[in-house]
């Protein structure tokens, strides 16, 4: 950017909230402010990247031409807690963690409230590129639970959507004519940059309750979390598989005695394996997943009768019932839940996940423990680790593993291997949250959807400068890969 636009800019919000390097950043401390630098940049051509400042670094290296990050982590009040019409109105920089400080004393929570993350994490983010976790058993996603929207579009013009687009109505309901809310999340900016979110407010439960259950195969696993969520009781489940239960037990968390964990397999053992594999046979050695559930009811004893109900369901597939520790440190530190569960000390690492139809819960977990088997020389000679979340989210049950190195030359292989799984597990019609730049999003849609998008992404932003590249909307059109993985065998299930 010229040293004269980044002048107008620090003229017109002061040096402290213009910071010049390689792409500008722009800090407004009010949402007019944001209005007027999203005008004032899209003007210069300059393109906008939003981000919060504590949700990581925004991706800018793949931007053509002049690139200013808008921070928003000053946005970050809560504008209103409407307790007769149990919604709250809250900036887009505002964090999980300030919402929750804010409600509990009244009582209050949002429906979905917070993804696995530290309590830094913005709403805005999870609007804009949906999330998952605190609540999502019962309640869904993030997105599922927005209201309303107020959103900076191209032009610096301030649109809100659900009941508030009515001159003169409150954002006390999504939906008013066209679902305009459902337009802007899950957009990742491309649309237009969150500037206040509205969502609907709940009682804190009056009651609560945990289980935990080991089990000895990941498609035991996933099956028993799709009984669950069939049944609609839990209010989020979640699973380890055995190295992040080992890792859990190294710090301390010695919660599954009695139960196998994983162990390296031998180079015998694994040129054994898959040669089992190429005749259809799926072997593995792997035990001690984990699974942890919690329950919310309006009595202690509605919770107990869901419990009950968890364990009759877990019975015929789980080895044992655990002690519940682990889900109840989990909801008493929210906010702490990704340190607890996967932090290990000098390691880098990247994630990824993918959200599949019930139906196919137990193939894809045999195809993704299948996958990194195929790559244990390379994952061994690198020092990777990887080690694998599951939950249901809705109509879906989510995989989501992470894949950390500790030595720099494993960085490559870590992300060749995420790229592939993320491939592979397009073959198996996985959807993704935050899809963003990761996860492919036009390329993947049917030639109508796809001219819907860009119809939309060029009239809401015909100079093509909000966040450029995000769900590859701009971008010249790919010719559809089709990848049949022809290693893998039709039948991974079948027993020895």
């Amino acid at each position: 950017m010229s040293d004269a636009a980044a002048a107008i800019l620090t003229n017109l919000f002061g040096s402290d909230r213009v910071i010049a390097g390689a792409a500008l950043t722009v800090r407004p401390a009010t949402v007019d402010d944001l209005c007027r630098a999203v005008k004032l940049l899209t003007d210069l051509g300059v393109a906008i990247v939003p981000r919060s400042g504590r949700d990581g670094a925004a991706e800018t290296g793949d931007i053509a031409g002049a690139v200013a990050i808008l921070d928003l982590s000053d946005l970050n009040r809560v504008i209103e807690i409407n307790e007769p019409d149990r919604t709250v109105t809250v900036e887009a920089g505002c964090s999980w963690g300030e919402l929750r400080s804010a409600l509990t004393p009244l009582g209050l929570r949002t429906p979905f409230y917070g993804p696995l993350a530290d309590g830094a994490a913005s709403i805005g983010a999870s609007a804009s590129g949906n999330s998952w976790f605190f609540g999502s058993g019962a309640y869904g996603t993030a997105a599922d639970h927005v209201l309303s929207l107020d959103v900076v579009l191209a032009d610096g013009s301030l649109v809100q959507t659900g009941a508030a687009a009515g001159e003169g109505r409150a954002p006390f309901f999504r939906h008013f004519g066209p679902d305009f809310t459902g337009l802007f999340l899950g957009d990742s900016g491309a649309f237009g940059v969150k500037a206040r979110v509205t969502m609907p407010l709940i009682p804190l439960p009056a009651a609560e309750a945990y289980a935990s259950f080991a089990f000895e195969r990941f498609e035991d696993i996933a099956e028993a979390h799709v009984a669950l969520a069939r049944e609609h009781i839990v209010a989020e489940q979640w699973g380890l598989d055995p190295e992040s239960n080992d890792a859990l037990a190294a710090r301390g968390h010695k919660f599954l005695e009695g139960v196998t964990f994983a162990h390296d397999p031998s180079p015998e053992w694994v040129a054994r394996a898959n040669e089992r594999l190429t005749v259809g046979h799926r072997q593995t050695l792997r035990g001690g997943f984990s699974l942890h559930v919690a329950v919310e009811a309006t009595t202690e004893r509605e919770a107990e009768t869901k419990l009950g109900r968890v364990r009759r369901l877990m019975l015929p597939i789980a080895l044992k019932e655990l002690p519940n520790a682990i889900p109840q440190l989990v909801r008493a530190n929210p906010f702490r839940a990704a340190g607890l569960l996967f932090a290990a000390a000098g390691e880098h690492h990247v994630s990824l996940h993918g959200l599949f139809p019930f139906s196919k819960a137990s193939t894809i977990v045999a195809v993704t423990d299948e996958y990194f088997l195929r790559h244990h020389e390379v994952i061994a000679k690198r020092g990777i680790r990887h080690c694998c979340l599951t939950g249901t989210v809705g109509n879906a049950f989510l995989l989501a593993p992470v894949i950390s190195w500790s030595d720099p030359s494993g960085r490559e292989d870590a992300l060749r291997l995420r790229r592939d799984l993320i491939g592979l597990w397009d073959a198996f019609g996985a959807t993704h949250l935050q899809m963003g730049r990761l996860y492919p999003y036009t390329s993947g849609l049917s030639s109508a959807a796809r001219a819907m998008a860009e119809t939309v992404k060029r009239a809401l932003d015909p100079r093509g400068l909000m966040n450029p590249g995000v769900l590859q909307l701009g971008a010249a059109p790919a010719a559809k890969a089709i990848r049949k993985f022809a290693e893998f065998p039709q039948n991974l299930l079948e027993e020895n």
